[in-house]
Protein backbone atom coordinates (compact mmCIF):
# COMPACT_ATOMS: atom_id res chain seq x y z
CA UNK A 1 0.00 0.00 0.00
CA UNK A 2 1.18 3.48 -0.67
CA UNK A 3 1.72 6.17 1.70
CA UNK A 4 -1.55 8.40 1.80
CA UNK A 5 0.23 11.38 1.13
CA UNK A 6 1.50 9.85 -2.13
CA UNK A 7 0.52 10.81 -5.52
CA UNK A 8 -1.29 8.35 -7.20
CA UNK A 9 0.84 7.20 -9.93
CA UNK A 10 3.57 6.97 -7.42
CA UNK A 11 1.58 3.37 -6.49
CA UNK A 12 3.96 0.68 -7.76
CA UNK A 13 0.56 -1.57 -8.02
CA UNK A 14 -2.02 0.68 -9.86
CA UNK A 15 -5.53 -0.29 -9.65
CA UNK A 16 -6.56 -3.09 -12.00
CA UNK A 17 -2.53 -4.43 -12.82
CA UNK A 18 -1.35 -6.74 -10.99
CA UNK A 19 1.30 -6.84 -8.17
CA UNK A 20 4.27 -5.92 -9.03
CA UNK A 21 7.32 -8.35 -8.15
CA UNK A 22 10.74 -8.64 -7.87
CA UNK A 23 12.71 -10.04 -10.97
CA UNK A 24 12.12 -13.66 -11.33
CA UNK A 25 14.63 -16.31 -9.51
CA UNK A 26 16.29 -19.07 -11.25
CA UNK A 27 18.63 -20.03 -8.60
CA UNK A 28 16.20 -23.87 -9.09
CA UNK A 29 17.70 -24.22 -11.93
CA UNK A 30 21.18 -24.54 -10.85
CA UNK A 31 21.45 -26.76 -8.41
CA UNK A 32 24.52 -26.07 -5.63
CA UNK A 33 23.59 -22.75 -6.24
CA UNK A 34 23.09 -22.36 -2.45
CA UNK A 35 25.45 -25.13 -1.50
CA UNK A 36 23.56 -27.87 -1.68
CA UNK A 37 25.61 -29.36 -3.94
CA UNK A 38 25.43 -32.91 -5.69
CA UNK A 39 26.51 -35.75 -3.65
CA UNK A 40 30.47 -37.21 -3.66
CA UNK A 41 28.88 -40.59 -4.93
CA UNK A 42 28.05 -38.52 -8.13
CA UNK A 43 30.88 -36.13 -8.30
CA UNK A 44 33.38 -38.72 -8.62
CA UNK A 45 31.51 -40.70 -10.56
CA UNK A 46 30.90 -37.77 -13.12
CA UNK A 47 34.41 -36.96 -12.62
CA UNK A 48 35.53 -40.62 -13.82
CA UNK A 49 34.06 -40.54 -16.61
CA UNK A 50 34.73 -37.22 -17.42
CA UNK A 51 39.04 -38.22 -17.38
CA UNK A 52 37.68 -41.60 -19.32
CA UNK A 53 36.48 -39.32 -22.02
CA UNK A 54 39.00 -36.64 -22.24
CA UNK A 55 41.47 -39.60 -22.44
CA UNK A 56 39.34 -41.46 -25.82
CA UNK A 57 39.32 -38.48 -27.08
CA UNK A 58 42.80 -38.26 -27.10
CA UNK A 59 43.56 -42.09 -28.12
CA UNK A 60 41.14 -41.56 -30.64
CA UNK A 61 42.52 -38.74 -32.23
CA UNK A 62 46.03 -40.65 -32.02
CA UNK A 63 44.56 -43.89 -33.82
CA UNK A 64 42.74 -41.82 -36.45
CA UNK A 65 45.97 -39.76 -37.35
CA UNK A 66 47.65 -43.10 -38.23
CA UNK A 67 45.63 -44.85 -40.14
CA UNK A 68 45.02 -43.73 -44.09
CA UNK A 69 42.73 -40.18 -44.21
CA UNK A 70 41.19 -41.56 -47.12
CA UNK A 71 40.20 -44.84 -45.50
CA UNK A 72 36.65 -45.20 -44.18
CA UNK A 73 38.16 -46.44 -40.44
CA UNK A 74 39.54 -42.67 -40.69
CA UNK A 75 36.02 -41.20 -40.57
CA UNK A 76 34.54 -43.88 -37.92
CA UNK A 77 37.66 -43.05 -35.79
CA UNK A 78 37.38 -38.80 -36.39
CA UNK A 79 33.34 -39.24 -35.34
CA UNK A 80 34.03 -41.59 -32.36
CA UNK A 81 36.78 -38.89 -30.94
CA UNK A 82 34.60 -36.10 -32.17
CA UNK A 83 31.98 -37.77 -29.88
CA UNK A 84 34.68 -38.11 -26.74
CA UNK A 85 35.21 -34.64 -27.29
CA UNK A 86 31.38 -33.73 -26.66
CA UNK A 87 30.74 -35.72 -24.13
CA UNK A 88 33.80 -34.52 -21.95
CA UNK A 89 32.31 -31.19 -22.34
CA UNK A 90 29.07 -31.88 -21.49
CA UNK A 91 30.46 -33.70 -18.39
CA UNK A 92 32.10 -31.04 -17.45
CA UNK A 93 28.97 -28.38 -18.04
CA UNK A 94 27.27 -30.75 -16.16
CA UNK A 95 29.78 -30.79 -12.81
CA UNK A 96 29.97 -27.35 -12.75
CA UNK A 97 26.41 -26.30 -13.11
CA UNK A 98 25.74 -29.40 -10.45
CA UNK A 99 28.13 -27.04 -8.23
CA UNK A 100 30.84 -30.13 -8.28
CA UNK A 101 34.04 -29.60 -9.05
CA UNK A 102 35.37 -30.30 -12.26
CA UNK A 103 38.50 -32.74 -12.94
CA UNK A 104 41.02 -31.23 -14.88
CA UNK A 105 42.83 -34.48 -15.47
CA UNK A 106 42.83 -36.92 -18.05
CA UNK A 107 42.79 -40.69 -17.30
CA UNK A 108 45.21 -43.34 -17.62
CA UNK A 109 43.37 -44.97 -20.75
CA UNK A 110 45.63 -43.15 -23.18
CA UNK A 111 48.95 -44.68 -21.47
CA UNK A 112 47.25 -47.96 -21.41
CA UNK A 113 46.20 -47.93 -24.83
CA UNK A 114 49.54 -46.94 -26.43
CA UNK A 115 51.25 -49.30 -24.36
CA UNK A 116 49.29 -52.28 -26.97
CA UNK A 117 50.97 -52.75 -30.12
CA UNK A 118 49.01 -53.14 -33.34
CA UNK A 119 45.87 -51.09 -34.66
CA UNK A 120 43.52 -53.80 -34.06
CA UNK A 121 44.52 -54.91 -30.42
CA UNK A 122 44.63 -50.82 -29.71
CA UNK A 123 40.72 -50.61 -30.99
CA UNK A 124 39.62 -54.13 -29.04
CA UNK A 125 41.01 -52.47 -26.05
CA UNK A 126 39.64 -48.80 -27.24
CA UNK A 127 36.27 -51.18 -27.14
CA UNK A 128 36.35 -52.10 -23.82
CA UNK A 129 37.18 -48.67 -22.77
CA UNK A 130 33.56 -48.57 -24.01
CA UNK A 131 32.05 -50.53 -22.85
CA UNK A 132 33.58 -49.42 -19.24
CA UNK A 133 31.72 -46.29 -19.63
CA UNK A 134 28.52 -48.24 -20.15
CA UNK A 135 28.73 -50.00 -17.04
CA UNK A 136 29.89 -46.71 -15.21
CA UNK A 137 27.09 -45.02 -16.59
CA UNK A 138 24.70 -47.93 -15.47
CA UNK A 139 26.41 -47.81 -11.90
CA UNK A 140 26.02 -43.93 -11.67
CA UNK A 141 22.33 -43.15 -12.97
CA UNK A 142 20.58 -44.40 -10.25
CA UNK A 143 21.99 -41.62 -7.82
CA UNK A 144 21.39 -38.81 -10.38
CA UNK A 145 18.23 -36.76 -9.77
CA UNK A 146 18.95 -33.99 -11.80
CA UNK A 147 16.47 -34.46 -15.04
CA UNK A 148 19.08 -32.64 -17.21
CA UNK A 149 22.26 -34.90 -16.19
CA UNK A 150 19.79 -38.04 -16.42
CA UNK A 151 19.17 -37.26 -19.83
CA UNK A 152 22.89 -36.40 -20.47
CA UNK A 153 23.92 -39.76 -19.50
CA UNK A 154 21.45 -42.14 -20.92
CA UNK A 155 22.38 -40.54 -24.53
CA UNK A 156 25.92 -41.19 -24.16
CA UNK A 157 25.30 -44.50 -22.64
CA UNK A 158 23.63 -44.87 -26.15
CA UNK A 159 26.13 -43.42 -27.94
CA UNK A 160 28.88 -45.42 -26.16
CA UNK A 161 26.55 -48.64 -27.63
CA UNK A 162 26.55 -47.59 -30.97
CA UNK A 163 30.19 -46.54 -30.82
CA UNK A 164 31.20 -50.56 -30.01
CA UNK A 165 28.62 -51.62 -32.76
CA UNK A 166 30.57 -49.62 -35.15
CA UNK A 167 34.03 -50.40 -33.97
CA UNK A 168 33.18 -54.30 -34.06
CA UNK A 169 31.90 -53.70 -37.82
CA UNK A 170 35.36 -52.14 -38.43
CA UNK A 171 37.30 -54.83 -36.85
CA UNK A 172 35.47 -57.17 -38.57
CA UNK A 173 36.81 -55.74 -41.81
CA UNK A 174 40.63 -55.54 -40.78
CA UNK A 175 42.99 -58.15 -40.72
CA UNK A 176 43.77 -59.44 -37.34
CA UNK A 177 46.97 -58.67 -35.83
Amino acid sequence: MTHPSAHPSDDPNPPGDKPCSSPPCYAAEFPGYFGDGPAQQVVDGLNALLEAERAGARVLAILRDSVDARSPLHDLLGALQKDEGANAVQLYQTLRRLGGAASHETGAFVGKTLAIEGLVPRLRFVNKGQAWVVRKIDELLPAITDAYARTMLEEMRRSHLANIDACEAALDGLPAG
